[in-house]
């Protein structure tokens, strides 16, 4: 059992208020530009907490999740808000069970650090986005906090760019509107043999 991985039974501080304070979705729609035309996954969507505000914006959204219960919770948040456009995928992230070239957007909201496998989490990313399709990455900043995962578990955005632009991706965009996470943005630019 990979000891990384957030624990399903605290799924309600995910959707939390303390959550929208710090990791305000609004901040992030507005440098991602969701659109009603796009494909959008969401890689480690816990709960939904951005995948349903982004169901509401894009033509369709994968919710993929390790965990059948965060997933089940996922889907009865979105049969509550009538939301019929996202489909849900267990897996482990590392393999996903789509299409390749399928996605124009890809988020991955703390989850990155729980891959055990982290480069062949990104070489899936690359096989399922669209050449110029963009993945974002938001992450716990790479500090010793009281609160989050342990600083050992946390990733230097040194170590993800470096992950992402040798598997077939430039980097973009380093955002600093986060006090606790960084967020990234990296493009597509080259398939993967």
């Amino acid at each position: 059992m990979n000891d990384k991985i957030f624990p399903e039974s605290k799924w309600k501080r995910l959707v939390s208020k303390e959550r929208d304070e710090s990791l305000n979705r609004e901040k992030f729609f507005e440098i991602s530009k969701p659109h009603k035309d796009e494909v959008w996954a969401d890689i480690g969507c816990g709960p939904g907490y951005f995948t349903l505000p982004l169901a509401h914006k894009v033509k369709k959204i994968f919710a993929i999740d390790i965990s059948e219960k965060m997933l089940t919770v996922c889907k009865k948040r979105a049969e509550k808000e009538s939301l019929n456009n996202i489909e849900y995928i267990e897996s482990t992230g590392e393999s996903i069970n789509l299409q390749p070239d399928t996605l124009d957007k890809a988020l991955l909201v703390n989850v990155l650090h729980e891959f055990i496998d982290k480069e062949k989490a990104v070489r899936e990313i690359n096989k399922l986005l669209h050449l110029k399709g963009y993945a974002f990455v938001i992450d716990w900043k790479y500090e010793d906090m009281d609160f989050g995962p342990p600083f050992g578990h946390r990733l230097p955005t040194q170590k993800v760019v470096h992950d992402f632009i040798t598997n077939g991706f430039t980097f973009l965009h380093s955002w600093i509107i986060y006090e606790h996470f960084y967020f990234l943005v990296f493009k597509k630019t080259k398939e993967l043999e």
